[in-house]
């Protein structure tokens, strides 16, 4: 532990201790972070860190556990607030955040960067961003998860009973990849078909083909035709790639993709390799389909 926080801990007026949070999406997402602290001592804004360059955002949460025993690994529990759905969304592309590791940043808050004060001046002195142990967890489960919350259980790095070899499971049937993500899938044309591997059907039955151009972000106010489509961005997280969904009926306005599936239908890849041929047919020869499963590996 540094010097400085050992003297902040002893000190007749400590500062307030503050508690971040980072949860790594290496996994699906790579670079990306979410940054997030738990608003404890009443500070509801967001906390800049990693020399001010990060942000992390105020999420309310209860997290308990955490402290550790010469007997056993601490198996601590984190409990988010649900209210609005974000970590029910989230849940839902980054399978439930099982395998993901969770950071957590200790610290006394006349350490924190100086934008984090009136005026940009830390009244403290030089910020130093020093911090307790940087403690490090891998989210093991989710344990509970319903309207108002969702709870994880983590676990320490160094228990590995879950673990899998290789960390990648192979599956023989079943592409792995998050549709239309530039790491591993990689397509970008135009939408193809359903999830089933069904063409679009419209008004006047089926598709020929889809009107092929940079799909425009869906707008309330404008009208659509059949064979239009576009895009919806993940509003949380920009790194998620965006949903396309086609239009099925000509003078379509005002009726939003996501809700109305008798005028809209959602691209989506099958993930199978049949999917996959639809959409990389023109490449398969000459450099194989990106196909995230393994195939070789089924056995009769």
């Amino acid at each position: 532990m540094k010097e400085s926080i050992k003297k902040e801990i002893f000190s007749q007026d400590p500062s307030i201790i503050i508690v971040l949070y980072r949860i790594s999406l290496a996994k699906k997402s790579k670079g990306n972070n979410y940054y997030f602290h738990g608003g404890e001592n009443g500070y509801l804004n967001s906390i800049f860190f990693d020399d001010g360059q990060n942000e992390y955002h105020h999420i309310p949460l209860q997290a308990e556990g955490f402290d550790s025993s010469s007997e056993s690994f601490p198996r601590p529990r984190i409990t988010f607030d649900n209210t609005d759905g974000f970590f029910s969304l989230k849940t839902r592309f980054f399978d439930d955040f099982v395998g993901y590791e969770l950071t957590r940043i200790k610290t006394f808050s006349k350490f924190l960067h100086d934008i984090n004060f009136p005026n940009s001046v830390n009244p403290y002195g030089t910020p130093t961003e020093d911090t307790f142990p940087i403690e490090k967890y891998i989210i093991n489960q989710k344990v509970q998860e319903n309207a108002n919350i969702v709870s994880f259980e983590l676990t320490s790095p160094l228990e590995k009973e879950n673990s899998f070899l290789p960390s990648r499971k192979i599956v023989y049937n079943t592409c792995q990849w998050m549709y239309r993500h530039s790491v591993g899938c990689g397509y970008s044309g135009a939408p193809c078909t359903d999830s089933k591997n069904n063409p679009f059907v419209g008004d006047n039955g089926m598709f020929n083909s889809i009107q092929q151009g940079n799909p425009v972000e869906f707008d309330a106010s404008a009208t659509y035709n059949r064979g239009d489509y576009v895009r919806i961005n993940d509003y949380y997280d920009s790194s998620i790639p965006p949903t396309f969904y086609v239009c099925l009926k000509n003078g379509t306005k005002g009726q939003s993709p996501e809700s109305n599936k008798r005028l809209w239908i959602e691209d989506a890849c099958s993930k199978s390799i049949s999917g996959c041929r639809a959409r990389f047919q023109n490449i398969e020869q000459s450099h194989g389909l990106p196909f995230g499963g393994f195939p070789g590996s089924w056995k009769k």
